[in-house]
């Protein structure tokens, strides 16, 4: 007795099943998308060091030279000194630039621990150092000063204070960004993983599928990784000498070990798979 021959209808849950397979991918691929960015941006948030290193940059942008001149300014003034670009040629000095990186960094470092109210920086502590090269300047200026007079400007120099928004670290692995992308980072991996296992249960060639999944996480993660580190060169051509910029090139091209390590990992997996099933072939 002959095999009854297919219908149109009888044909219909295979192109459904075509369709929820692309549908399924699409998911994989905005998940790839969630996850790598998410796990990318966690590791730089709890990075303290990171964050305090390319912090250090804004020194060369504008709103931070400008923010340190009012402060000398002030100064200045406290002891009757009439600024007239003296300020700003202070805060152009090397030792001076070198004191508003370290000042800088430390208040990072500080809003790490910032969980029980306001953070303060001792300003006159950061720049103390930097006395002896700021009475050599004056005296070139024409200005007959000591140490002593230079140390007791610094000393009016207003602490900094910051307060923090939240009962929460403002950078860290306790900040709330950190928090925050942690949870995105699981989210994307379980919609990662939901959406590849159920193309992996629908698809007629498993093997091959996981194969395709593990190739196409590789390489979006590899495309994040030369992505990231071409548009840190974009933002910073001048390799770190620049503020704003210089600080977003440095976190830009901090972490790429991520996406770099998720590239090999996915690769080796799928050139296992790939190994597997020449061998399955070749026994059959």
């Amino acid at each position: 007795m002959s095999e009854p021959t297919p219908t149109s209808s009888s044909a219909e849950p295979s192109r459904g099943r075509r369709l929820l397979i692309s549908v399924v991918l699409w998911v994989y691929g905005i998940s790839i998308t969630v996850f790598l960015v998410s796990i990318w941006g966690r590791s730089v948030a709890s990075d303290t060091g990171l964050v305090s290193s390319a912090a250090s940059h804004l020194v060369e942008s504008d709103f931070v030279t400008s923010r340190i001149e009012g402060w000398f300014e002030r100064a200045l003034g406290d002891v009757g000194v009439a600024d007239g670009g003296t300020s700003a040629q202070i805060v152009a000095l090397p030792e001076v630039r070198a004191a508003t990186a370290e000042l800088i960094g430390e208040a990072v470092v500080e809003m790490a621990h910032a969980d029980d109210g306001p953070v303060v920086v001792d300003v006159a502590a950061a720049y103390r150092p930097a006395v002896p090269a700021v009475t050599v300047a004056l005296r070139t200026m024409g200005m007959e000063v000591t140490e002593a007079q230079v140390g007791a400007v610094v000393d009016r120099l207003e602490p900094l204070v910051l307060a923090p928004e939240s009962d929460r670290p403002m950078v860290g692995p306790g900040s709330g960004p950190a928090r925050t992308l942690t949870v995105a980072t699981l989210v994307g991996l379980a919609s990662l993983l939901s959406s590849g296992g159920l193309a992996i249960y629908l698809a007629e060639d498993r093997r091959q599928m996981i194969k395709t999944l593990l190739t196409r996480l590789a390489v979006s993660a590899f495309t994040f990784a030369v992505f990231f580190r071409l548009s840190a060169w974009v933002m910073d051509p001048r390799g770190g000498r620049a503020g704003v910029s210089g600080a977003v090139a440095e976190v830009l091209v901090s972490k790429l070990w991520v996406p770099l390590l998720i590239t090999a990992i996915a690769g080796a997996s799928a050139w296992a798979v790939r190994q597997r099933q020449t061998a399955v072939r070749s026994e059959t």
